[in-house]
Protein backbone atom coordinates (compact mmCIF):
# COMPACT_ATOMS: atom_id res chain seq x y z
CA UNK A 1 0.00 0.00 0.00
CA UNK A 2 1.46 3.74 -1.11
CA UNK A 3 0.51 6.89 -0.21
CA UNK A 4 0.01 9.28 -3.26
CA UNK A 5 -0.46 12.83 -3.11
CA UNK A 6 -4.22 14.39 -2.93
CA UNK A 7 -5.24 11.58 -0.13
CA UNK A 8 -4.82 8.81 -3.49
CA UNK A 9 -3.46 5.35 -2.98
CA UNK A 10 -1.85 2.02 -4.99
CA UNK A 11 -1.89 -1.50 -3.69
CA UNK A 12 0.19 -3.97 -5.41
CA UNK A 13 -0.76 -7.47 -5.19
CA UNK A 14 1.93 -9.61 -5.22
CA UNK A 15 1.53 -13.31 -5.34
CA UNK A 16 3.40 -15.62 -2.84
CA UNK A 17 4.66 -12.76 -0.63
CA UNK A 18 6.04 -9.65 -0.04
CA UNK A 19 9.36 -7.77 -1.88
CA UNK A 20 12.08 -9.57 -0.18
CA UNK A 21 10.04 -12.04 1.62
CA UNK A 22 8.64 -15.10 -0.93
CA UNK A 23 7.23 -12.64 -4.05
CA UNK A 24 9.40 -13.46 -7.16
CA UNK A 25 9.13 -10.40 -8.11
CA UNK A 26 7.72 -10.93 -11.76
CA UNK A 27 3.90 -10.33 -12.12
CA UNK A 28 1.58 -8.15 -10.00
CA UNK A 29 -1.76 -6.45 -9.75
CA UNK A 30 -2.25 -3.39 -9.57
CA UNK A 31 -4.99 -1.12 -7.44
CA UNK A 32 -5.75 2.71 -7.30
CA UNK A 33 -7.89 4.84 -5.72
CA UNK A 34 -9.66 8.00 -5.84
CA UNK A 35 -9.33 10.45 -2.70
CA UNK A 36 -10.02 8.88 -0.19
CA UNK A 37 -12.34 9.89 3.03
CA UNK A 38 -11.61 9.92 6.58
CA UNK A 39 -10.88 6.63 7.54
CA UNK A 40 -11.43 4.49 4.75
CA UNK A 41 -10.40 4.01 0.94
CA UNK A 42 -11.90 2.01 -2.06
CA UNK A 43 -10.02 0.78 -4.83
CA UNK A 44 -10.52 -0.36 -8.10
CA UNK A 45 -8.74 -2.02 -11.10
CA UNK A 46 -7.24 -0.10 -13.93
CA UNK A 47 -7.67 -3.40 -16.03
CA UNK A 48 -10.17 -5.65 -14.13
CA UNK A 49 -13.84 -4.20 -13.80
CA UNK A 50 -14.31 -7.30 -11.24
CA UNK A 51 -11.92 -6.56 -8.84
CA UNK A 52 -11.83 -3.35 -5.90
CA UNK A 53 -11.20 -3.45 -2.28
CA UNK A 54 -11.89 -1.35 0.98
CA UNK A 55 -8.85 -0.50 3.06
CA UNK A 56 -10.07 0.71 6.64
CA UNK A 57 -9.12 0.47 10.69
CA UNK A 58 -9.91 -3.25 10.13
CA UNK A 59 -7.28 -4.37 7.00
CA UNK A 60 -7.85 -4.53 3.24
CA UNK A 61 -10.91 -6.40 2.07
CA UNK A 62 -10.29 -7.44 -1.62
CA UNK A 63 -13.45 -8.50 -3.49
CA UNK A 64 -13.50 -10.56 -6.53
CA UNK A 65 -16.11 -12.23 -8.58
CA UNK A 66 -18.42 -12.96 -5.39
CA UNK A 67 -15.18 -13.91 -3.09
CA UNK A 68 -13.77 -11.71 -0.38
CA UNK A 69 -10.10 -11.81 1.15
CA UNK A 70 -9.43 -9.61 4.43
CA UNK A 71 -5.72 -8.69 4.17
CA UNK A 72 -4.03 -7.66 7.80
CA UNK A 73 -1.27 -5.01 7.61
CA UNK A 74 1.94 -6.39 8.28
CA UNK A 75 5.05 -5.08 9.74
CA UNK A 76 8.09 -5.84 8.86
CA UNK A 77 11.55 -5.17 10.40
CA UNK A 78 15.41 -5.51 8.85
CA UNK A 79 17.07 -8.62 9.72
CA UNK A 80 20.33 -6.72 9.97
CA UNK A 81 18.94 -3.63 12.34
CA UNK A 82 20.95 -3.38 15.82
CA UNK A 83 23.65 -5.04 14.09
CA UNK A 84 26.63 -3.94 16.46
CA UNK A 85 30.12 -3.01 15.00
CA UNK A 86 32.68 -5.73 15.16
CA UNK A 87 36.15 -5.63 17.11
CA UNK A 88 38.63 -3.16 14.80
CA UNK A 89 35.72 -1.17 12.86
CA UNK A 90 35.10 2.65 13.30
CA UNK A 91 32.45 4.00 14.39
CA UNK A 92 31.34 6.76 12.26
CA UNK A 93 27.66 7.87 14.43
CA UNK A 94 26.10 6.12 16.83
CA UNK A 95 27.06 4.43 20.94
CA UNK A 96 25.49 6.06 23.66
CA UNK A 97 26.51 9.89 22.91
CA UNK A 98 25.86 10.36 19.59
CA UNK A 99 28.18 13.21 17.60
CA UNK A 100 29.18 14.59 14.35
CA UNK A 101 32.69 14.41 15.12
CA UNK A 102 33.74 12.13 12.40
CA UNK A 103 32.54 14.65 9.96
CA UNK A 104 33.51 17.72 8.23
CA UNK A 105 32.33 20.36 5.82
CA UNK A 106 33.78 20.38 2.63
CA UNK A 107 33.67 22.95 -0.79
CA UNK A 108 35.15 20.40 -3.40
CA UNK A 109 31.96 18.16 -2.77
CA UNK A 110 29.00 19.34 -5.25
CA UNK A 111 26.28 19.31 -2.34
CA UNK A 112 25.20 19.67 1.26
CA UNK A 113 28.60 18.53 3.74
CA UNK A 114 27.95 20.25 6.63
CA UNK A 115 27.18 17.76 9.33
CA UNK A 116 23.80 18.41 11.19
CA UNK A 117 21.78 16.07 14.01
CA UNK A 118 18.34 15.71 14.62
CA UNK A 119 17.77 15.06 17.83
CA UNK A 120 20.07 11.53 18.65
CA UNK A 121 20.19 10.86 14.55
CA UNK A 122 22.67 12.19 11.84
CA UNK A 123 20.68 14.27 8.72
CA UNK A 124 21.61 13.09 5.42
CA UNK A 125 24.23 15.69 4.20
CA UNK A 126 27.85 14.93 5.65
CA UNK A 127 30.94 13.60 4.73
CA UNK A 128 33.83 11.99 6.72
CA UNK A 129 36.69 13.59 7.77
CA UNK A 130 38.77 9.98 7.44
CA UNK A 131 39.54 8.52 4.39
CA UNK A 132 39.01 4.81 3.31
CA UNK A 133 39.91 2.44 0.85
CA UNK A 134 38.43 -1.44 0.95
CA UNK A 135 35.45 -1.92 3.39
CA UNK A 136 32.58 -3.56 4.69
CA UNK A 137 29.90 -1.04 5.95
CA UNK A 138 26.85 -0.70 8.20
CA UNK A 139 24.19 1.89 7.98
CA UNK A 140 20.95 2.49 9.82
CA UNK A 141 18.44 5.09 7.90
CA UNK A 142 15.06 6.43 7.64
CA UNK A 143 13.31 8.36 4.60
CA UNK A 144 10.99 11.05 4.52
CA UNK A 145 7.00 10.78 4.08
CA UNK A 146 6.53 12.15 0.57
CA UNK A 147 3.44 11.34 -1.32
CA UNK A 148 3.41 14.21 -2.99
CA UNK A 149 6.44 13.75 -4.95
CA UNK A 150 7.08 11.85 -8.29
CA UNK A 151 8.88 8.24 -7.20
CA UNK A 152 12.07 8.72 -8.16
CA UNK A 153 12.75 12.05 -5.98
CA UNK A 154 10.84 10.80 -2.49
CA UNK A 155 13.86 11.34 -0.02
CA UNK A 156 16.27 11.36 -3.04
CA UNK A 157 19.85 10.80 -1.44
CA UNK A 158 22.44 8.60 -1.35
CA UNK A 159 25.43 7.17 0.26
CA UNK A 160 28.98 8.18 -2.10
CA UNK A 161 31.99 5.54 -1.78
CA UNK A 162 35.33 7.54 -1.60
CA UNK A 163 32.84 10.78 -2.28
CA UNK A 164 32.51 9.08 -5.77
CA UNK A 165 29.99 6.01 -6.56
CA UNK A 166 26.63 6.47 -4.98
CA UNK A 167 24.79 3.75 -3.74
CA UNK A 168 21.35 5.05 -3.89
CA UNK A 169 18.94 5.90 -0.73
CA UNK A 170 15.20 6.90 -1.41
CA UNK A 171 11.56 5.51 -0.78
CA UNK A 172 11.27 3.55 -3.84
CA UNK A 173 8.43 1.17 -1.38
CA UNK A 174 5.90 -0.16 -4.04
CA UNK A 175 7.15 1.63 -6.85
CA UNK A 176 10.57 -0.98 -8.17
CA UNK A 177 8.17 -1.67 -11.37
CA UNK A 178 8.57 1.81 -12.86
CA UNK A 179 10.15 3.88 -10.13
CA UNK A 180 11.80 6.19 -12.89
CA UNK A 181 9.72 4.91 -15.93
CA UNK A 182 12.00 3.25 -17.00
CA UNK A 183 11.35 -0.18 -19.28
CA UNK A 184 14.74 -2.26 -18.21
CA UNK A 185 14.84 -5.82 -18.22
CA UNK A 186 14.41 -5.37 -14.21
CA UNK A 187 10.83 -4.16 -14.45
CA UNK A 188 8.24 -6.50 -13.58
CA UNK A 189 5.38 -7.17 -15.50
CA UNK A 190 1.71 -6.03 -14.81
CA UNK A 191 -0.74 -9.15 -15.26
CA UNK A 192 -3.08 -7.92 -17.38
CA UNK A 193 -2.44 -4.81 -20.02
CA UNK A 194 -3.17 -1.35 -18.75
CA UNK A 195 -6.31 0.97 -19.88
CA UNK A 196 -5.48 4.30 -20.09
CA UNK A 197 -6.97 4.86 -16.52
CA UNK A 198 -4.09 3.79 -14.64
CA UNK A 199 -2.28 7.05 -13.18
CA UNK A 200 2.05 5.94 -13.62
CA UNK A 201 3.73 7.70 -15.23
CA UNK A 202 4.66 6.67 -19.18
CA UNK A 203 7.96 4.12 -19.50
CA UNK A 204 10.07 5.90 -21.66
CA UNK A 205 13.92 5.06 -22.16
CA UNK A 206 16.05 2.03 -21.43
CA UNK A 207 17.38 2.93 -17.81
CA UNK A 208 16.91 0.78 -15.13
CA UNK A 209 14.55 1.82 -12.67
CA UNK A 210 16.04 4.07 -9.76
CA UNK A 211 15.69 2.31 -6.47
CA UNK A 212 16.56 2.14 -2.97
CA UNK A 213 19.86 0.03 -2.32
CA UNK A 214 20.66 0.06 -5.96
CA UNK A 215 23.57 1.85 -7.56
CA UNK A 216 23.51 4.98 -9.57
CA UNK A 217 22.59 4.44 -12.94
CA UNK A 218 23.04 0.39 -12.62
CA UNK A 219 20.69 -1.87 -12.51
CA UNK A 220 19.63 -4.01 -9.25
CA UNK A 221 18.11 -7.09 -8.31
CA UNK A 222 14.29 -7.56 -7.76
CA UNK A 223 12.19 -7.38 -6.17
CA UNK A 224 13.00 -4.33 -4.08
CA UNK A 225 12.67 -4.87 -0.49
CA UNK A 226 12.79 -1.29 0.69
CA UNK A 227 9.89 -0.65 3.55
CA UNK A 228 7.60 2.03 3.46
CA UNK A 229 8.94 5.85 4.63
CA UNK A 230 9.26 6.20 8.85
CA UNK A 231 10.75 3.22 9.28
CA UNK A 232 14.21 2.32 10.34
CA UNK A 233 15.72 0.36 7.57
CA UNK A 234 19.53 -1.01 6.71
CA UNK A 235 22.09 -1.18 4.23
CA UNK A 236 25.09 -3.41 4.14
CA UNK A 237 27.58 -2.71 1.77
CA UNK A 238 30.82 -4.14 0.54
CA UNK A 239 33.16 -1.87 -1.46
CA UNK A 240 36.42 -2.36 -3.06
CA UNK A 241 38.51 0.48 -4.20
CA UNK A 242 39.77 1.12 -7.68
CA UNK A 243 43.37 0.22 -8.13
CA UNK A 244 45.93 2.36 -10.04
CA UNK A 245 49.62 1.59 -11.51
CA UNK A 246 52.76 3.67 -10.43
CA UNK A 247 51.46 5.90 -13.42
CA UNK A 248 48.38 6.51 -12.03
CA UNK A 249 46.56 4.51 -14.40
CA UNK A 250 43.72 2.30 -13.46
CA UNK A 251 44.14 -0.70 -13.51
CA UNK A 252 40.60 -2.20 -11.89
CA UNK A 253 36.99 -0.70 -11.52
CA UNK A 254 35.90 -0.09 -8.10
CA UNK A 255 33.25 -3.21 -6.69
CA UNK A 256 30.51 -2.87 -4.40
CA UNK A 257 27.79 -5.73 -3.27
CA UNK A 258 24.90 -3.75 -1.15
CA UNK A 259 22.26 -5.22 0.95
CA UNK A 260 18.89 -3.98 1.76
CA UNK A 261 17.12 -4.91 4.92
CA UNK A 262 19.42 -8.12 4.58
CA UNK A 263 18.28 -9.03 0.56
CA UNK A 264 20.97 -8.87 -1.64
CA UNK A 265 19.96 -6.09 -4.34
CA UNK A 266 23.72 -5.73 -6.26
CA UNK A 267 26.75 -8.18 -5.91
CA UNK A 268 30.02 -7.50 -7.51
CA UNK A 269 29.50 -4.79 -9.74
CA UNK A 270 32.21 -3.37 -11.20
CA UNK A 271 31.44 0.40 -11.28
CA UNK A 272 33.05 2.02 -14.86
CA UNK A 273 33.52 5.65 -13.05
CA UNK A 274 32.12 8.21 -10.86
CA UNK A 275 28.89 9.24 -10.18
CA UNK A 276 27.55 12.79 -11.23
CA UNK A 277 27.29 15.20 -7.87
CA UNK A 278 30.55 13.73 -6.10
CA UNK A 279 34.04 14.87 -5.48
CA UNK A 280 35.70 16.71 -8.02
CA UNK A 281 38.36 15.57 -9.92
CA UNK A 282 39.95 11.99 -11.35
CA UNK A 283 39.20 9.05 -9.61
CA UNK A 284 41.57 7.92 -6.69
CA UNK A 285 42.64 4.87 -4.75
CA UNK A 286 40.90 6.22 -1.15
CA UNK A 287 38.38 9.46 -0.05
CA UNK A 288 36.18 9.58 2.63
CA UNK A 289 32.55 8.35 2.86
CA UNK A 290 29.50 11.17 1.93
CA UNK A 291 26.33 11.04 2.72
CA UNK A 292 24.39 13.01 0.00
CA UNK A 293 21.47 15.11 0.44
CA UNK A 294 18.64 16.85 -1.61
CA UNK A 295 16.96 18.82 1.59
CA UNK A 296 18.35 16.68 4.18
CA UNK A 297 15.33 14.41 3.93
CA UNK A 298 16.78 10.88 5.42
CA UNK A 299 18.16 10.32 8.69
CA UNK A 300 20.97 7.66 9.72
CA UNK A 301 22.53 5.89 13.22
CA UNK A 302 24.39 3.20 14.21
CA UNK A 303 26.98 3.86 11.19
CA UNK A 304 29.92 1.92 11.32
CA UNK A 305 33.25 0.59 8.21
CA UNK A 306 35.36 -2.49 8.82
CA UNK A 307 38.19 -1.81 7.08
CA UNK A 308 39.85 -4.45 5.19
CA UNK A 309 43.83 -5.14 4.24
CA UNK A 310 44.43 -4.18 0.69
CA UNK A 311 47.19 -5.67 -1.65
Amino acid sequence: MVARKDRCFHALLLEGGLPGDGWDGQRYGLLESAQGAEGRVEFASPSDAGVSAVLDEGGLLLKRGGHEALLKRVERRSKMLGLQPPTGAVVLFGGAKPNVDMFEQRTDIEGLTSPVMYGEHLMAGAVTKRKFRDYTMHVEFMTGWEPQNIPWRRADAGIYMLSRYEVAIGDSFGFDFDLSGATSPDRPKFGNDLTQTQQFPVAKGNGAPRVCGSVFTYSSKVPNACFPPLVWQTLDIDFQAPRFDGEGKKTSKAVISVKLNGQPTVEKLEINGPTPHGFKGPEAPDGPIWFEAFGRRVLYRNIWVLERAGD
